[in-house]
């Protein structure tokens, strides 16, 4: 009566109310029953009948009290104590889950909207009570808790000791069978769900995938701290199987357009599980770092004519995935691994760095400065040239975007590097900016030159301009990241930048971001310039002068 009780200002308090009392009297009864059958029979004729009515008359708002009512009663339980929970959630999702197969446009034409929405609003709340079960299929953060009673219960009941001659007690068997249950009957259903038509319930899909590798990762770990390795391969591991389905999709030709965008966003989804809701340890190596490359690929636009409104949806997605990108570059969660993951990043970026879509390598430029700032006293020295090659490379980019993400993540790069080390770099690409300034055209009769000789000439010229826009920009990058003080070395910088602001000796684009990292020097070392200017020879004052001041109409 209570779930099922009218809208009114004390529903919710009478919903909160009877999953309260649902979570004590089912860990009551499920406690103190003396025998396996016992227990099973009071799952099925009166936990599990009363879930059946009260979840379907619950307002979706409310679920979230029947979730924790769950995971308090069976919380700490051996997974004998509630197998028949897991196999009727499992039974609930298998049975109303929507799956690829459906006709989905037939069914929109079928059916009437709200009754669709009624059915996939069902399915989300199976989704979200099942990882109730999940979650307490969990045991490695007390090395095995969920194998035994807690103290002040176990104590009244006799209990099978541990094994200690490193076999299996039958508590651990019976996790290994459910974890072996739950892989069998749920993995391929929710993988065939992941392009569902409802956005909570791809939510819902999302996060119990995540459920399952999360909770199964730590199960296989506990085994292994435990020193028990046979335990760790008493079922499959369900991560291999949802990572292989995971980053095929864009690829795949087995969805439509709209299922594909439906099915990126839950990828994008179980990406954000892992960075926001797991221990970080093994979730960033073995299913962020794998995905990271679907994340960048699906920021370009797909080919092929669609319609404007899936063109929108399409428009979001993309805007969901730099949301996660710009989540996985900023979030310190690396240092948590082994080194070797920092390697695997990098070399992630270096793919996305040379790609065809110009939108992907400004996204790895963005990243590679998050990311290196993040983790930039875990990077080895190896690490450290890997990550400047890779920014360098995007500063010859002929996108005026991907030139200056790269620029501002190069800047971050260098302000690790020492004194020593920076007057090194700024004296080899001031000789490489001085061979690449473009060449005074001499006064010449005009010639007839054959398409070949024209076409090396195009090359040529283009292999010089991206020359010296590498060369100009990073030495920008170096006097960008001095802004108060004056090393020896910036001078030098300053002077060789100034002969690339005029329009004989630079592109537009290379005149014009000399002229603003000159601008900007000049304006943060204001406050106590009579210092700074000491560090300057009078040539090297005059040059930089050329650049920011203003031209007078009488000079």
């Amino acid at each position: 009566d209570l779930v099922s009780s009218p809208p009114s200002e004390d529903q919710r308090n009478q919903l909160v109310t009877s999953a309260e009392i649902f979570g004590g009297v089912s860990r009551a009864l499920v406690q103190y029953s003396k025998t396996d059958d016992e227990r099973n029979d009071i799952w099925e004729t009166m936990l599990l009948p009363f879930l059946d009515v009260a979840i379907v008359k619950m307002p979706t708002d409310f679920l979230n009290a029947f979730f924790d009512a769950l995971r308090y009663g069976i919380h700490h339980f051996p997974p004998s104590y509630f197998l028949p929970l897991l196999k009727w959630s499992v039974l609930k999702v298998q049975n109303s889950l929507w799956q690829h197969e459906t006709n989905d446009d037939a069914e929109e034409s079928n059916g009437a909207a709200s009754a669709m929405a009624d059915r996939f609003s069902l399915q989300g709340k199976w989704l979200s009570l099942i990882q109730a079960v999940l979650v307490e299929l969990d045991n490695e953060d007390d090395l095995g808790a969920v194998c035994k009673l807690p103290w002040y219960t176990d104590i009244f009941v006799q209990r099978d000791g541990p094994n200690n001659d490193g076999s299996l007690t039958t508590a651990e068997i019976e996790l290994g069978q459910s974890w072996k249950y739950v892989n069998d009957h749920l993995t391929y259903r929710l993988l065939n769900a992941i392009g569902h038509p409802y956005e909570k319930c791809r939510d819902q899909i999302a996060s119990c995938l995540f459920r399952m590798c999360y909770c199964h990762s730590k199960f296989i770990n506990t085994f292994k701290a435990l020193g028990n390795e046979s335990g760790s391969q008493s079922s499959e591991d369900p991560g291999i199987e949802i990572m292989k389905r995971l980053s095929s999709i864009r690829d795949s030709d087995e969805y439509s357009f709209k299922e594909k965008i439906r099915a990126l966003g839950t990828a994008r989804k179980f990406v954000s599980c892992c960075v926001h809701w797991g221990d970080a340890k093994h979730e960033y190596s073995n299913y962020v770092i794998p995905l990271l490359p679907l994340a960048f690929q699906s920021l370009q636009i797909m080919e092929g004519e669609v319609s404007p409104e899936d063109r929108g949806i399409e428009a979001d997605l993309v805007k969901g995935y730099r949301y996660i990108i710009a989540d996985i570059s900023s979030s310190c969660v690396a240092c948590h691994g082994i080194s070797h993951d920092i390697t695997r990043i990098l070399n992630v970026l270096k793919e996305m760095s040379s790609h065809d879509y110009w939108q992907i390598r400004q996204a790895s430029a963005h990243f590679l400065r998050c990311f290196q700032g993040a983790h930039k006293f875990l990077f080895t020295q190896e690490q450290d040239d890997m990550s400047l090659s890779i920014a360098i490379s995007l500063l010859g980019d002929e996108r005026r975007e991907v030139s200056t993400a790269a620029t501002s993540a190069l800047t971050g790069i260098l302000t690790l590097y020492s004194q020593s080390a920076l007057t090194e770099l700024v004296s080899k690409y001031i000789k490489i900016a001085n061979k690449s300034l473009k060449k005074k055209k001499r006064k010449t009769p005009p010639t007839q030159i054959s398409a070949e000789e024209s076409e090396m000439k195009a090359v040529k010229e283009k292999t010089r301009a991206t020359r010296q826009q590498k060369s100009v920009f990073v030495l920008c990058a170096v006097v960008m990241g001095r802004p108060y003080d004056t090393p020896s070395y910036i001078p030098e910088a300053l002077a060789a930048l100034s002969k690339h602001s005029f329009e004989q000796r630079a592109s537009l684009s290379v005149r014009e971001v000399v002229k603003m990292v000159c601008s900007e020097f000049k304006r943060t070392h204001t406050d106590n310039w009579e210092a700074h200017r000491k560090q300057f020879t009078q040539d090297q004052l005059e040059a930089l002068e050329d650049v920011v001041s203003t031209p007078h109409y009488y000079a």
